[in-house]
């Protein structure tokens, strides 16, 4: 230890001795500032200070309110608004007041409307019954209507038939022309007697035929006039057959509202022409004319009686 004073002393000796050679230059003096060691370790986090809630009463921001939203309802399909192109526009055709007619070269020959019926009577077992056939009134689906205007020897037909092929009804009428004026010539009928109509009938399923006679009057109808008969027409003679054996039961038929019209020559006439009525019409006729003059004469005579009386009211009253 002394030994460590010795060499300090020894140390700071020379030292003064050179300060004291140079007094104007002074040696650099060591830094002996000590840098402390950084320590390593970080110091623990220290928590964020604690911040209290602010207790001033704000005021209420006022509520705003949304509009309600639009309603997602399916629009419907908006339609085409593209213009289609007019379609064509189609007259139709005038519709003729005949049910059934013949027309050849734009000439309408023969035209028929009316109702016609057949009555047949009928055995079942041991009863007699009876059944009705009566041509539609309008053309059908199953309607089949053939005939010429150019028959043979100033001859014309219309054959209608209805039903089916096996079991067909049918009239046939044929008309004649002598000079200027034409008649019904023949009017026949074959009738099927259908076992639905004719029920538990005995000649049920075969065909009846018929040649009927209406007794039609005039006789002779104009050309280019048409037969016209309001009230109604029976058949004053009917022969009825079933293959070759006669009918022995009872057979009638009638027309109503009968219109023909035959051998009309007039080309794109869709009507029928002037008529010439049945002399049914013409009777039916007589009798409101004749109730009618009876019943202006009833008039007339109490009109006299009534101009009678008061004149000898008058008179009396006078005389007094």
């Amino acid at each position: 230890m002394a030994k460590l004073y010795v060499f300090a002393f020894a140390i700071l000796f020379t030292c003064g001795s050179v300060i004291g050679q140079d007094d104007t230059t002074l040696a650099p003096v060591p830094d002996t500032t000590i840098i402390p060691d950084v320590p390593t370790t970080l110091p623990p986090p220290t928590e964020p200070p604690t911040v209290e809630p602010d207790t001033t009463t704000a005021e209420p921001e006022p509520e705003t309110t949304l509009p309600p939203e639009p309603e997602t309802t399916t629009a419907a399909p908006v339609p085409d608004t593209t213009t289609a192109p007019p379609a064509p526009v189609t007259t139709p055709a005038p519709e003729a007041d005949y049910n059934y007619n013949i027309t050849e070269n734009n000439v309408t020959c023969i035209m028929i409307e009316g109702d016609v019926s057949f009555v047949v009577n009928y055995t079942a077992g041991n009863d007699t019954q009876i059944a009705t056939i009566t041509l539609p009134k309008h053309p059908m689906a199953s309607t089949l209507i053939s005939g010429t205007c150019n028959g043979t020897e100033g001859q014309e037909n219309i054959k209608v038939t209805w039903g089916s092929t096996e079991q067909s009804n049918s009239v046939n009428l044929e008309f004649s022309q002598k000079a200027d004026s034409w008649s019904i010539a023949s009017f026949t009928a074959n009738l099927f007697m259908d076992p639905k109509i004719f029920a538990n009938g005995t000649d049920a399923g075969k065909t009846l035929s018929l040649v009927v006679d209406y007794g039609f009057s005039p006789l002779s109808v104009p050309v280019n006039h048409s037969y016209n008969c309001h009230s109604s027409l029976s058949a004053v003679n009917i022969t009825a057959t079933i293959g070759d054996e006669p009918y022995t039961l009872g057979v009638s038929s009638k027309l109503e509202g009968i219109h023909i019209q035959a051998f009309n020559m007039v080309p794109n006439e869709p009507d029928f022409v002037s008529s010439v009525h049945c002399s049914a019409d013409e009777i039916s006729d007589v009798v409101p004319i004749a109730v009618g003059c009876a019943l202006a004469a009833l008039v007339v005579i109490v009109l006299i009686a009534y101009l009678v009386g008061r004149r000898r009211r008058s008179a009396a009253y006078q005389s007094v």
